[in-house]
């Protein structure tokens, strides 16, 4: 960064800061975009600038910029762990984070009123419901035009943020939403990057959340396998999903009223627990192969009637929209205008035979019924065709970006290698070390020839607890 504070004097205001859980130099600040790019008239969006400095003698001009989830999730939120995983790549190179138009700390677009209880206290069994987002639509378009929040207006941003930093090349990471952040930038601003790395790749023909119930259900399944070939687990849990099915069962035939305590931000109320909720909220489970480890004993607890770990799980979803780390508003305006219209008709056979069913079909389809629908450029859903050296990187029992998706992009990549990382699910988790090793050799060689990747083979699986 030293060689580019000439330019970030005039071109963009970064002060020196104090980054939670990061130790050595950052320097915070905001750049100003025009929330219309076409006109560039009317209001303006502040964008979070956090950059990370090198810290080691040899400063290389390329950073690392990091693209996050959801879609919602803003790289601010994960500073402290971006800055322990790429501890390597900051020894000669910035990190750069900055938040998405509308996400983090660039005027999210958050939806608190979807965690507020009706007249009796009691919260909505769907996690998108429709009358808490049209309070929220309400409250929102009095300071920004919903249909502006999209991957492709977001991409032009990121690329003027660059520019303004005085970065000529880029490295890109992108993990699961941020994967398909990453293919956008990489078709229209090609000149910038000189390597990508997509982690849980979204390709561009998926409309999510088509393969979430079917992706789930394969993850489920991998996992009672395991479980029966493992001698504790099989013995601890002969009849795991015979127990898990009965309890959704009950779940749908009876599903309990459950209290959920009060939060930092939520006050005490009550929720109905349905299949669709559970179910949901179950999916979420098996993202991580730590958590996934944990899945059979929690089967068995849920399967006692414990309110307390019912409650708990159904809150990991019923909130996951509703509090301040994923906005809301920005999922919506991105899945109302960049998935769900691209759904096929028939959602039956996309969730038929699925623990999850098509609940979470049907909670996006409704709540883009009441949101505004942004426009899309021609090539939306075409295929990534590029020489840029890219990683793709897949864990083997994903529940949400399951390997296939990276085998479809990397058709498009001349210079591509994609590699399943084995016993991992869809955050980096217990291969975090592999993981930035294969990131680091990336970025230190700009190419993917003789790119060692063997260490994902060699992932051990977390033990069953």
């Amino acid at each position: 960064m030293i060689a580019a504070l000439a330019l970030l004097v005039t071109q963009i205001a970064l002060s020196p800061c104090t980054v939670e859980g990061v130790t050595g130099p950052a320097h915070c600040g905001t750049y100003r975009v025009w929330e219309n790019r076409e006109t560039k008239l009317g209001r303006q969006v502040n964008l979070s600038v956090i950059v990370l400095d090198a810290v080691g003698s040899s400063h290389k001009p390329d950073p690392l910029v990091f693209l996050q989830g959801g879609p919602g999730d803003a790289p601010s939120f994960n500073a402290r762990f971006y800055s322990n995983v790429f501890a390597n790549v900051r020894q000669t190179r910035d990190l750069v984070l900055i938040d998405l138009r509308g996400t983090g700390k660039s005027a999210a677009l958050t939806c608190p009123e979807l965690a507020e209880p009706d007249e009796s206290g009691v919260l909505s069994a769907d996690f998108l419901d429709v009358k808490s987002l049209r309070a929220c639509r309400q409250r929102l378009e009095q300071n920004a035009d919903l249909r502006l929040y999209t991957t492709e207006i977001a991409v032009d941003d990121l690329d003027e943020v660059r520019r303004a930093l005085g970065y000529k090349k880029i490295n890109l990471y992108g993990t699961s939403y941020g994967t398909r952040v990453a293919q956008v930038y990489m078709r229209r601003h090609p000149a910038a990057l000189r390597t990508v790395t997509l982690k849980g790749v979204v390709p561009p023909s998926l409309a999510s959340p088509e393969s979430h119930a079917r992706a789930g259900e394969e993850a489920w399944g991998q996992l009672v396998q395991r479980c029966l070939n493992d001698v504790d687990c099989a013995r601890n849990y002969p009849t795991l999903d015979q127990d898990f099915r009965r309890l959704l069962e009950r779940l749908e035939t009876s599903p309990p009223l459950l209290t959920i305590p009060p939060g930092n931000n939520t006050v005490a109320s009550r929720v109905k627990l349905t299949r669709g909720l559970f179910a949901e909220a179950f999916r979420s489970v098996l993202y991580s192969p730590e958590a996934a480890a944990r899945a059979p004993s929690l089967v068995k607890t849920l399967s006692e009637n414990n309110e307390q770990s019912l409650a708990t799980t159904a809150l990991n979803t019923r909130l996951l929209v509703s509090g301040g780390r994923l906005a809301a508003g920005f999922f919506l305006s991105v899945s109302c205008t960049e998935d769900v219209p691209y759904l096929p008709q028939d959602i039956g056979s996309l969730a038929a035979g699925t623990f999850g069913g098509d609940y979470r079909l049907r909670q996006q389809i409704a709540a883009c019924t009441v949101w505004p629908k942004g426009r899309v450029s021609p090539q939306h859903r075409q295929p990534t065709k590029s020489a840029i050296p890219t990683l793709l990187l897949s864990g083997e029992f994903d529940p949400v970006t399951p390997p296939a998706g990276g085998t479809e992009v990397l058709r498009g990549l001349k210079n591509g290698v994609h590699v399943v990382v084995r016993n991992n699910g869809h955050p980096i988790g217990s291969a975090d070390k592999c993981i930035s090793a294969m990131i680091d050799g990336l970025i230190d060689k700009g190419s993917v020839a003789g790119l060692d990747t063997s260490c994902a083979a060699k992932v051990p699986r977390v033990p069953f607890q």
